[in-house]
C-alpha cells in the first residue's frame, strides 16, 4: 500500500473538515436545525479521519487497513448529511470530492486489504 493515494485521500478529506469547521453558517447550507445538528456531526466525523491520519504507520498493512476502513465508515457517515444539507456549488464540490475520497479509499481496500 503506497503513502500517496493514502494521503491523497486523507487530504481531501481534510480539505472537507476545513469546509466543515468554517460552521453552516458560513457555508451555503440548509439552515434548519437538523441541517445545523447533522453537519457538526459530519464534521466530527471528518475531524476524526483527520486526527487518525498521523496514526498510518508505513507498512503496517494490519494497522493502516483497519484505519482505512474507520476513514470509509465516517466518509460515508458523513457524506449524507453533505449531500443534503449544502447548496449550491459548494454542495456539487463537497459531494464530488466526498465521493471520490471513498472512491479512494476503497480502491485501496480491495487491491490491499484481507476482506
Amino acid at each position: 500500500m503506497t503513502r500517496m493515494p493514502v494521503a491523497r485521500a486523507i487530504a481531501t478529506a481534510i480539505g472537507l473538515a476545513a469546509i466543515l469547521a468554517a460552521g453552516a453558517a458560513a457555508a451555503d447550507a440548509v439552515d434548519t436545525p437538523e441541517c445545523r445538528r447533522d453537519l457538526a456531526v459530519a464534521n466530527r466525523y471528518i475531524e476524526a479521519i483527520r486526527v487518525r491520519e498521523k496514526r498510518f504507520v508505513a507498512g503496517d498493512l494490519t494497522r493502516n487497513c483497519r484505519l482505512l476502513q474507520q476513514n470509509l465508515t465516517d466518509m460515508t457517515a458523513a457524506r449524507g448529511p453533505l449531500d443534503r444539507c449544502l447548496k449550491g456549488h459548494e454542495r456539487g464540490e463537497t459531494v464530488a470530492q466526498m465521493d471520490a475520497s471513498i472512491g479512494d479509499i476503497r480502491g485501496l481496500l480491495a487491491g490491499n486489504c484481507p476482506n
